[in-house]
């Protein structure tokens, strides 16, 4: 079985600056406005906060290009090249899911002991963003396409294939 690489997609990343662009205009055009109350002022203020940041790591992520999902015979790896890079052994894998939120399709990692890997995060909101999935999904991992050079079907049946293939 081949190493596998899956890097990003860099018209998806484009378009995703596009969108926090557009959010951060109308953030400041809220803040701006004579015609909008203190509440939406607020709004505003988290708009530009929000997607301000959104866009600086679009940008990021569009001159790096780095990959986002490696696996081998091994291990999955969510972002291999980051030094938030987290490796999954293929025998902690139980299998994949698809959850549809609003129409995005993910794709659900089932492992053993979910607890363990939520306390062994050391970056809080990331332990709590873990637990609030676990709560959810009964799983603290999850992947979505949406900004990968790879489709959601052929990712899931990519997951699932080098699942069945790999080396426990």
């Amino acid at each position: 079985m081949d190493n596998i690489k899956i890097g990003r997609s860099r018209i998806k990343t484009f378009l995703l600056i596009l969108g926090a662009i557009g959010f951060v205009l109308c953030g400041a055009w809220m803040i701006k406005s004579d015609e909008t109350d203190l509440f939406e002022k607020i709004i505003g203020g988290i708009s530009i906060i929000f997607f301000g940041g959104a866009l600086h790591m679009g940008i990021k992520k569009l001159f790096t290009n780095e990959d986002a999902i490696e696996f081998n015979n091994y291990n999955l790896i969510i972002e291999p090249n980051s030094d938030k890079r987290i490796v999954i052994p293929w025998n902690k894998i139980l299998g994949f899911d698809e959850v549809r939120i609003k129409g995005a399709k993910i794709i659900t990692i089932k492992v053993s002991n979910p607890q363990e890997w939520i306390n062994g995060e050391r970056n809080s909101i990331k332990k709590k963003l873990m637990q609030f999935n676990n709560n959810n999904y009964k799983t603290p991992f999850n992947i979505t396409s949406s900004g990968l050079n790879i489709s959601h079907e052929k990712l899931f049946e990519l997951l699932n294939k080098h699942h069945k293939e790999s080396k426990y």
